[in-house]
């Protein structure tokens, strides 16, 4: 570990170098160059990045085509991005905990490496890292940033292996208010109230208020229903605030609120219930130092509970659909505290360009009370687990571009600093206190891109990077108890890294665009979560012997480093504008992703394609404006069968999903919208069956298949003051 700290501070020296030995040596460029400029102060807390100037493959959702798309939710916009793989049930349908997000394969539910944020703070659950999207109304959005691949984890490090989804909230412009209602298929309906007041140039205040709830549809097939076996009910309430001052030409501050409170009833069974509630303060501004130079900061304090009350079938099983002996397994409850923030100092010095070099830092607290019920009547195993994970980082990135040659080399350093700390659990039934060892690592990482200007038309580019990413808090010290199961600790897990290449192009002519991008990853140290001892009391007793258990749970399971993988693929992403009134955008994209090896081949095999990866996406989309006042929006997305686990015993199906959508403004500050999803109502399994064998063909019938969303009808009203 002190080497890897010896080499982040000798790079980092060497790199802080680059800046002042450009400016000694900087020399009046020819007369054809234009000066190089900052853009104009402009507050995120992002890294600010212009996405187009980058090196590996982006996309940029502006709000004009969020609000276009007949999607409602944002979870279903950013699921027909490019690249981008959600569960294809929508978030108020799904558990807390299974709505990973994957981007090029990495991202599924055991491993959630795709970093998400709003606003430049992450949001992935800070023990679970999966998102609740309903934190995020549709309306709240002013763009959706995409960096697909570890090339931006130079700035962003820890999660950002498979890429970054900044969400980016909106700034008041003018002194007004809006309304915005809807309603349509299952009783969902949606409202919301937003003001905001421009006092002066100096200070603009916004708030909003939103509400959503469904009645939701069935999630399981009508020929496996019971009177037990419910459609899953959710409401989200959201309330936002925020403040921007510019006391001077060189200063801009912010302040931000957020909070959220989405409750699930009814999740397959009637008894099963969720909640999480979240609040964020996110502080931050730039100061101008000249037209080259500024200085950006932010920091947020945030924290919440995810709450879960979840239900065994009892004598339940596809074919004894009319056992209705559900009762509650598990109550859980997991309050969380979560700081961070960053600090960057930003400048040009001549050719070298977009110079940024800073530091950042995140701690996220947690504590799990987990009550799990064996019987309707037996008393509840006890689990409470606390943890806490601290992760800093130092980075630089400097873009150098040559005189006279059309090329950007962009080189980046990133040093990862993680510690595991004050975790514990204990079993309240035996008291029995585990103190779970700290563990820490650092890691150096760096990346080198290439952009060549080939013409006009055409820009090549390729990048090298390596990156990093920590175990999750649930990964190493959820525990879990059911029927004869347990899920244990694993403090030993050790952080994952990746040695990640692509290369691609980007070519505009009159109105059309393609990118294509090859990417290859070689993961080291891949985190699943594999059965240790299947019925096997000898080989589970020195596992629940230590959590203080009775010798009845004779099967253990666990979160390990299970060896190594490739992730591999390519990506085209398409856009043509034949005519001013018309856009079409179409993309394909191919991932292979599989262990090339196995700690324990008998566990976790190698040469399969990983769990929730599918081979292929294809995505289409068409935007038509036949007149000035009428927005008419059609999207696809279609994918193959794929396998939901690594261990292929659960193969989900493919479908063809066409959305339609419009928009008519009869008034300047009136819009009457309306949509439909899955237009054709294809009724596909999103979490089929599940099979008692590796690609076997018997089926394990006490799993409940689940649908993906049927046909859904959604018109509103948005009006503005």
């Amino acid at each position: 570990m002190s080497s890897v700290r010896a080499a982040t501070f000798a790079a980092f020296v060497g790199l802080a170098l680059i800046p002042s030995l450009a400016k000694a040596q900087d020399t009046p460029l020819p007369p054809a160059t234009p000066p190089v400029n900052l853009p104009p102060i402009t507050v995120s807390a992002g890294r600010g990045s212009v996405l187009d100037k980058l090196d590996v493959s982006t996309t940029l959702m502006t709000r004009e085509q969020i609000q276009a798309l007949p999607e409602t939710g944002v979870d279903q916009i950013v699921n027909r991005i490019p690249g981008v793989w959600l569960p294809n049930i929508p978030t108020g349908q799904l558990h807390p905990t299974a709505q990973p997000v994957n981007i090029r394969g990495f991202g599924t539910s055991t491993t959630i490496n795709t970093l998400v944020m709003v606003d430049g703070v992450p949001i992935n659950d800070p023990y679970f890292r999966t998102i609740n999207w309903s934190a995020i109304p549709k309306n709240s959005v002013e763009r959706i940033e995409v960096i697909r691949g570890g090339g931006a984890t130079s700035l962003w490090g820890n999660m950002a292996m498979g890429g970054v989804i900044n969400i980016i909230t909106r700034e008041p412009t003018k002194t007004g208010a809006s309304t915005d209602v809807s309603y349509g298929s299952y009783n969902t309906a949606n409202a919301e109230a937003a003001g905001s007041v421009v006092v002066n140039d100096k200070v603009k205040v916004g708030a909003s208020y939103n509400h959503a709830q469904s009645s939701g549809y069935n999630l399981t097939p009508a020929q496996y229903q019971n009177i037990n076996l419910v459609p899953t009910a959710s409401k989200a309430d959201n309330v936002a605030a925020s403040v921007f001052l510019t006391p001077s030409d060189k200063l801009k501050l912010f302040a931000k609120a957020y909070l959220n409170q989405t409750y699930e009833d009814g999740l397959v069974w009637t008894f099963a219930h969720n909640n999480w509630s979240t609040w964020r303060l996110l502080l931050g501004g730039t100061y101008q130092f000249d037209d080259q130079s500024s200085i950006n900061v932010s920091g947020w304090v945030a924290g919440g509970s995810f709450g879960t009350i979840n239900v065994a079938s009892g004598a339940y099983t596809l074919n004894n659909i009319n056992a209705t002996n559900q009762f509650v397994s598990q109550i859980e409850a997991s309050p969380n505290a979560d700081q961070g923030g960053s600090i960057f100092y930003e400048a040009n010095f001549g050719p070298l360009r977009d110079v940024k070099i800073g530091v950042d830092g995140r701690r996220i607290l947690i504590t799990d009370y987990n009550s799990l019920f064996a019987s309707a009547t037996s008393n509840p195993t006890t689990f409470v687990v606390n943890g806490e994970h601290r992760l800093q980082g130092l980075f630089a990135q400097g873009t150098y571009r040559f005189t006279g040659v059309p090329v950007d080399i962009t080189v980046g350093l990133r040093g990862d600093f993680w510690q595991a700390m004050n975790a514990s659990v204990l079993t309240q039934n035996s008291s029995t206190l585990n103190v779970v060892p700290n563990a820490s690592a650092s890691s150096f990482d760096p990346r080198v891109g290439l952009k060549f200007h080939a013409s006009d038309e055409l820009v090549l580019r390729g990048a090298i990077y390596r990156n990093f990413s920590a175990p999750g808090m649930n990964q190493m010290y959820r525990v879990f108890a059911a029927g004869t199961g347990y899920t244990t600790i694993n403090p030993n897990l050790q952080p994952m890294t990746n040695f990640g290449q692509e290369v691609g192009f980007d070519f505009e002519w009159k109105g059309f665009t393609l990118s294509g991008t090859y990417f290859n990853n070689n993961l080291n140290n891949f985190i699943d979560f594999v059965t240790v001892c299947n019925a096997n009391p000898v080989c589970a007793a020195p596992f629940v012997a230590a959590a203080g258990l009775s010798p009845a749970f004779t099967t253990v399971r666990q979160y390990q480093n299970v060896g190594n993988a490739t992730f591999q693929g390519f990506e085209l992403i398409a856009t043509w504008q034949p005519l001013e009134q018309v856009r079409l955008i179409g993309s394909f994209t191919n991932t292979v992703a599989y262990l090339t090896s196995s700690t324990n081949p008998a566990l976790v095999r190698t040469g399969v394609q990983l769990g929730q990866v599918p081979n292929y996406t294809f995505t289409a989309g068409v935007e038509w404006r036949p007149i000035v006042n009428l927005v008419l929006t059609a999207s696809m997305k279609s994918f193959p069968q794929y396998w939901n686990d690594t261990g292929h015993t659960q193969l989900n199906d493919g479908a063809t999903l066409i959305d339609l959508g419009v928009r008519w403004s009869p008034a300047k500050d009136v819009d009457i919208y309306g949509s439909i999803q899955n237009l054709t109502n294809v009724q596909y399994l999103a979490s089929s069956y599940s099979l008692t064998s590796f690609e076997g063909s018997t089926v394990n019938a006490s799993a409940i298949p689940q649908l993906g969303m049927p046909l859904t009808a959604i018109a509103g009203m948005r009006v503005r003051f």
